[in-house]
This record gives structure tokens, C-alpha cells and sequence, in this order.
């Protein structure tokens, strides 16, 4: 009896060693239970859940900077465009000025009214995008921390729809605190969007291809659903 109960020990001690417990869970047993809950919250058949594979990976990112990237990011290409319509609006304003200055001088004058207050519009919206896009370089600056902050979880699941359809294999990645009380995350796409952002970023020095880059990565890449724990 004693060597069976001893045996049965030697077997525990083995279990536990290899995969955590619940007092000494492994890492991958902490994130995959806290990411697990967090996907749950959002399913309408949470019971569909069903986890594949977790890999962690440590992280030095500021996930609240990269949140402010993409804010900062939208914010420049939507003055970007405000300048630019204004822009066009104001040359169309001159060329009724050029074409009513010899026919007409009342509509000479409300073109030529309508020029300078576009002028003005850009004007004031000029330093506006410079400072947002200076913004936006520091920002980007910032984005690590020079030590481990965290960790990366690559997480794949099974889940219904909303439907009660069975999905194909979902892929998302995730950002923990170290000690994987807090997590937030996004589809693989989204975070695909993310870093075309800050590649962006750190490739054009000049604003004017900056910016012309950005709106075409915003039109490629459309944030579906945003994940966000």
C-alpha cells in the first residue's frame, strides 16, 4: 500500500511539473485563461469556444501608444483631405474670377470673396496638420519601452457566429501585462493594419508622401470588428 501511495505521488509531482497547476499555472495556462474569458464575453455561443494553440512571445510595445498611433494617423489624413477639397474648391473659385473679370464684375467679386476665405480656411489648417503629423512622428518614437513590459499572445479558436454557424479557425494577438491580469486584442488583419501604419511612418520623412502613403494604406486595410479587451 505504501508504494502504491508513493507511486501515485511520483505521478502527481510528474503532472504538475509539466503542466502547471492551478496554484503555479504556465504562462501559456495564464494567458490562454484570460484571453479565453475575454473571447467568451463576445461570443453569442460562448460554449463554441473551443482554444487550438497559444504562443507567447515577450513584448516591449505600448499598446496605449499604438491605440494613439492609429487616432493620430486618421486624424492627419482627415485634415490631409480637408486641405486638399479646399484646396480644389479655391482654384475653381479663381477660374470663375479669371473668367468673370471681363463679364461680370459682381460675380468677379463673390468668386474673389469665396478664393479668400478658402485661403484662409487652408491657412489655418496648415499648421494644424504640421503639428498633428510632428505628433504623430513622436509618437511613434515612443512605441516601445526599452524593457520587457509584457507579452505577445498569438491565440488560435474555434467558435460559432452569431448565427450559430461553426467559423472557420480564428487568429488573433493579443497584448498582457506581465502578470496577464489585463489583455487587449485584435484580428491578425488588424494588427497587419497596425504595423503598415508604422512602417509608414518610419519610412517617409517628407509629410506630403507621409500622408499620401497613409491614406492609401487606410483604403487597402479597413478595420473590420475591432477586438478590443
Amino acid at each position: 500500500m505504501k508504494k502504491e501511495r508513493l507511486l501515485f505521488f511520483a505521478i502527481v509531482f510528474m503532472l504538475i511539473s509539466c503542466n502547471g497547476s492551478p496554484l503555479n499555472p504556465t504562462n501559456e495556462e495564464r494567458a490562454e485563461n484570460l484571453i479565453s474569458d475575454c473571447i467568451k464575453d463576445y461570443l453569442t455561443y460562448p460554449e463554441s469556444y473551443e482554444t487550438i494553440s497559444t504562443r507567447i512571445d515577450s513584448s516591449r510595445i505600448n499598446v496605449s501608444k499604438l491605440e494613439e498611433i492609429i487616432k493620430l494617423s486618421e486624424e492627419c489624413t482627415d485634415l490631409y483631405d480637408k486641405i486638399k477639397t479646399t484646396e480644389s474648391r479655391m482654384e475653381f473659385a479663381q477660374s470663375r474670377m479669371e473668367f468673370n473679370s471681363k463679364y461680370s464684375k459682381r460675380n468677379y467679386n463673390s468668386a474673389k470673396a469665396e478664393k479668400e476665405e478658402y485661403e484662409l480656411e487652408i491657412n489655418d489648417l496648415k499648421p494644424k496638420l504640421e503639428k498633428k503629423v510632428l505628433t504623430l512622428r513622436n509618437t511613434t518614437n515612443d512605441l516601445y519601452y526599452k524593457d520587457f513590459n509584457g507579452w505577445a499572445v498569438t491565440h488560435r479558436f474555434r467558435c460559432k457566429d452569431d448565427d450559430g454557424r461553426q467559423m472557420p479557425p480564428q487568429e488573433m494577438r493579443f497584448f498582457c501585462d506581465v502578470n496577464f491580469e489585463r489583455c487587449q486584442g485584435w484580428t491578425i488583419e488588424q494588427i497587419e493594419f497596425f504595423f503598415k501604419i508604422i512602417e509608414c511612418i518610419n519610412e517617409y520623412k517628407i509629410d506630403k508622401a507621409l500622408l499620401k502613403n497613409l491614406q492609401e494604406i487606410q483604403f487597402r486595410y479597413k478595420l473590420k470588428t475591432t477586438f478590443a479587451f
